[in-house]
């Protein structure tokens, strides 16, 4: 990543094409090279079964609204660092969680 970019961001948004805890941590390294020193919003996308580490390496916890993507064989779900009014509340269209 170009240096003039390090610490210069206030969010950084991850939807990553890959849902590997090893590419999770690759996530993480860059998320925190881009953030301002004093942290920062984090918001990602992955399924479930990442939860445990969504909130170890970036501090983020699931949220009520889920991406509506009709044609993927997995759901995903949203996680982040910070508190919103919109990701904690459901879409009507996706099925609750259990």
């Amino acid at each position: 990543m170009p240096e003039e970019l390090h610490g210069k961001f206030t969010m950084v948004v991850i939807d990553p094409p890959f849902i590997t805890r090893e590419v999770w941590e690759k996530y993480t390294q860059a998320a925190r090279i881009l953030l301002k020193p004093e942290g920062g919003l984090v918001l990602g996308s992955t399924i479930d079964e990442n939860e445990a580490f969504m909130q170890e390496l970036l501090g983020c916890q699931k949220k009520a609204f889920r991406p509506s993507i009709p044609n993927l064989v997995y759901q995903y779900s949203l996680y982040a660092n910070f508190e919103s009014e919109g990701l904690n509340n459901p879409n009507p269209e996706i099925p609750p969680m259990e």
